[in-house]
């Protein structure tokens, strides 16, 4: 009974333990497991992928976000004084070459505009009333200076006519004289032959100063005296010199009429170019005085973005070399474009105040370099003056093709 009883305590304590169980070998994976571990290596890869393209990307491309778009502002001014009687423009509008943008008081300059114009007609009747008297007065010279000729010819047969009359008496006195002397003509015959013989001279010297007064009436007819009395009309050669003058003044109204012109049109001021309007300085009403500024406004197809690129990454750009340009406003849209200027100066040598460093503390800062990148894209007309941008430029591309 006593061994039973220390049996049954020896066993009692083994009873009440857990008896150890024999361990297994170790269990597979199930399938999501497997899952989860694949998908840690694929992101693990595509991280390493990302980072080295990154990295690549990083090498073989410049990237600054310190640009912007930038165009050629035009600013519109007026050339003439004066009170503004129309505007109607606002910033945005777009405008066509040529369109009305502004238009001046000009009620005096079209009414002085009216007084060259009738000064022009004025000098062209004269002109033309000119013209006729030259025509008038050719003629009443040609008609004179022919009657002159016809008069001296006249003179000249009648003096003809005296020669043959003076030489005829001359020899019939001569006849005479030497029959009287032989005694075979009367005295009375021979004196008679005598005074023919002076008869004949007189009308011989008087067709001899006639034909000289009618050589000076016709000389005094080519100057516009015609049989002793002045022409009617000048000569046509100083009618000529009329018109000259004329010709002279006309020109000089047309060419003040031009100016007038052209001050009127510029009482209306125009727009040079299709643009759009950027920002307008006045308004209807406005009294403005010369070259005063009315509005500013950009072409939409000529834009391009300013980068201003840190010194030590110019060496690395190169003309030609294409860029990628994202916009902020456009983030869903890439731009393309290629290097067109490497600026020569950075961009602190144009700050208003320049630093002169007169206290000799200097800190060394890396200077910005303007590239200015030509916009290759049809629809860059969506891009406004100021927009931020971030460029990309292929640096690699541009080594192919240096190398090339």
């Amino acid at each position: 009974m006593v061994a039973d009883n220390n049996n049954a305590k020896t066993e009692a304590p083994e009873a009440g333990r857990e008896q150890p169980q024999s361990r297994p070998g170790k269990a597979p994976l199930r399938g999501g497991q497997w899952a989860r571990i694949l998908i840690v290596i694929l992101l693990v890869v595509a991280l390493a992928a990302w980072i080295g393209q990154w990295f690549y990307y990083r090498q073989t491309h410049v990237i600054e976000d310190n640009a912007s778009v930038e165009t050629d502002l035009i600013t519109v001014s007026s050339r003439l004084a004066g009170r503004i009687e129309q505007f109607d423009i606002m910033a945005g509008d777009r405008l066509s070459e040529g369109q009305l943008l502004a238009e001046l008081y000009s009620r005096p300059q079209a009414l002085e505009l009216q007084r060259r114009q009738a000064r022009v007609v004025q000098t062209q009747s004269r002109l033309a009333f000119e013209q006729r008297q030259i025509a008038m007065a050719e003629k009443q010279l040609a008609g004179g200076i022919a009657n002159a000729e016809r008069a001296l010819d006249t003179d000249l047969a009648a003096l003809q006519l005296a020669e043959a009359e003076l030489e005829d008496a001359q020899q019939t006195w001569n006849r005479s004289d030497r029959l009287y002397e032989s005694g075979t003509l009367s005295a009375q015959q021979r004196d008679r032959d005598y005074y023919n013989l002076l008869s004949a001279r007189a009308r011989h010297d008087q067709a001899r100063r006639q034909v000289a007064q009618r050589r000076t009436g016709l000389n005094n007819a080519s100057l516009g005296l015609l049989a002793g009395a002045q022409m009617t009309l000048p000569t046509p050669d100083l009618l000529r010199a009329r018109l000259e003058v004329t010709r002279q003044e006309l020109a000089v109204a047309r060419s003040e009429l031009k100016q007038q012109q052209a001050e009127l049109e510029d009482m209306q001021i125009r727009s040079p170019a299709d643009a759009v309007v950027s920002k307008t300085f006045v308004e209807a009403g406005e009294y403005l005085s010369p070259g005063q500024p009315i509005l500013m406004m950009h072409q939409p197809d000529k834009v391009w973005v300013e980068a201003r690129v840190k010194e030590t990454k110019v060496r690395r750009l190169a003309v030609g070399q294409p860029v990628a340009i994202e916009v902020d406003a456009y983030p869903d849209q890439t731009f393309r474009g290629r290097v067109q200027v490497i600026g020569q100066a950075a961009t602190s040598q144009f700050a208003l105040i320049p630093s002169s460093n007169p206290s000799g503390n200097f800190t060394k800062i890396t200077q910005r370099i303007p590239v200015r990148i030509a916009i290759k894209d049809d629809n860059r007309t969506r891009l406004s003056p100021g927009m931020m941008v971030t460029i990309a430029v292929d640096i690699q591309a541009g080594k192919d093709a240096s190398n090339d």
